[in-house]
């Protein structure tokens, strides 16, 4: 029996948010990787406008579009599929 290996052991794209924070560039970008691949890893970098991961997690996951959804999170990393 093969088990799955966790999300973040797999090989999948990697967007950052930085000092921009969750600017129109990033939720493109965004929406480009997501045409190609069915999961993206998000990082938030320390120098993101953000006090602490739970309010950035939270704004990020608000102003996901309806096709795509926060499915884990470790630390300052999520991982978004979309449906």
């Amino acid at each position: 029996m093969t088990r799955a290996k966790p999300l973040h052991q797999n090989n999948i794209p990697t967007i950052q948010i930085g000092k921009n924070g969750l600017s129109e560039a990033f939720f493109n970008e965004l929406k480009e990787q997501l045409k190609v691949y069915k999961r993206i890893r998000v990082k938030i970098l320390k120098n993101a406008p953000f006090d602490n991961r739970k309010v950035a997690l939270s704004h990020l996951e608000q102003r996901l579009p309806s096709n795509m959804h926060l499915i884990e999170t470790r630390g300052w990393t999520a991982i978004i599929e979309k449906s």
